[in-house]
């Protein structure tokens, strides 16, 4: 089974809904882990609207990344181009790959607006990572 961690800034959002569809779709195949630079709390909004897809996150708790530098890991996967020094901290053995999702924006004024910025960031790390399983993990088709 390969073990596969997936790094954001806070791992409150986009590295928790990636670590959803990643874990979803790799079954069997990947353990994933997720872990942020500055961890804070699950963003609620990501997890709504990870459960409107059927995959509950509610139970993600942020993990720091200091945390789980000792630990091997066959693939690392980082969501945010502006961290893409951290690739000096793993090992050559990993493999790395980097991908850009910005965060969702969040409209104060319009809750529909944040909402549509939620589900479509939802979809975008679902398509991703059903192709990134399928092109490094498993055959999904």
């Amino acid at each position: 089974m390969l073990k596969i961690l997936v790094i954001s800034d806070n791992n409150a959002c986009r590295s928790a809904m990636a670590e959803g569809w990643l874990s979803y779709y790799g079954r069997s195949a990947a353990q994933v882990v997720s872990a942020g630079i500055k961890p804070t709390n699950l963003d609620l909004r990501a997890a709504q609207s990870m459960m409107d897809a059927v995959i509950d996150i509610t139970h993600h708790k942020p993990k720091k990344l200091d945390n789980l530098l000792s630990e091997r890991f066959d693939i690392v996967i980082i969501l945010d181009n502006k961290l893409s020094y951290l690739k000096e901290k793993f090992s050559k053995s990993s493999r790395f790959f980097i991908y850009h999702f910005s965060p969702p924006v969040i409209d104060g004024n319009d809750d529909n607006a944040t909402r549509l910025a939620y589900d479509s960031l939802r979809d975008e790390i679902e398509n991703w990572a059903f192709d990134f399983v399928h092109e490094n993990i498993k055959k999904l088709m």
